[in-house]
């Protein structure tokens, strides 16, 4: 049974055929024996003219080659036969009830997304996501939770701080936010890992000033400098020497 099986990837989205226009990506989880994965590495490493040695690869990277052939055969088969399908069912007329059906099952909007229903132990939180299922994963101190948030896929998940605000008060404008910060941690991220957390930054005011309100940002902008200080040394010591 699949359930039973070790679940490995995927690594990273491989992307469709160059001279087609991404429209979503289908997450497929494809049970292999072990010949099939001799198979997809053989074939994958021999297009890298077997370098580096296998002995010399990461984990990462002989994964990313087994996925990278299983991607790349199902993206040439579908090539090889995309125009002539696609003429048929246009000429047959049910092209535009394909579509309509491609549009429910594959567009959603963030309201579609299910929220997460995180589950809190001893240092742990446990999330669903839509391609690890139900993971644990270690929840730092200082996050805020995950309640309310968007179940997604593994990278999208990060670990956010309570927010740090600066408050802005003109004459003839509603009171407003200068700066938003808060403690960040992303560790899933594929294209741009996070190894350590970082502190997101936000700054935004538009405004001419008369004197008493420039005075008014003076003192919004001293309050934005110690905060941000205070913040940046909390996340030193997270850091550690790691800058």
């Amino acid at each position: 049974m699949t359930s039973d099986l070790e679940q490995f990837g995927p690594t990273e989205t491989f992307p469709c055929d160059e001279n087609s226009e991404a429209f979503a990506v289908v997450r497929l989880a494809v049970e292999v024996s072990r010949d099939q994965l001799r198979t997809a590495l053989a074939i994958g490493h021999a297009e890298l003219n077997g370098t580096p040695p296998l002995d010399d690869m990461a984990v990462r990277d002989i994964r990313r080659e087994v996925e990278g052939h299983l991607a790349a055969a199902a993206t040439i088969s579908l090539y090889r036969e995309t125009e002539a399908v696609v003429r048929r069912v246009n000429e047959a007329g049910i092209l535009p009830t394909i579509d309509a059906a491609i549009n429910r099952a594959y567009t959603r909007t963030a309201d579609d997304r299910a929220q997460q229903s995180a589950r809190y132990g001893d240092g742990t939180v446990t999330l669903l996501t839509t391609d690890r299922g139900e993971i644990t994963i270690d929840e730092p101190p200082w996050c805020a939770g995950h309640d309310g948030d968007m179940v997604g896929t593994l990278d999208e998940i990060s670990h956010n701080g309570a927010e740090i605000t600066v408050p802005f008060v003109t004459a003839r404008s509603a009171p407003s936010t200068i700066m938003t910060a808060q403690l960040s941690h992303a560790p899933y991220l594929t294209l741009a890992p996070e190894p350590f957390p970082v502190l997101y930054v936000e700054l935004d005011e538009h405004c001419d000033l008369d004197v008493p309100d420039g005075r008014n940002l003076s003192r919004a902008l001293r309050l934005a400098a110690v905060r941000l200080d205070r913040a940046l040394d909390g996340l030193a010591r997270l850091r550690g020497d790691h800058r």
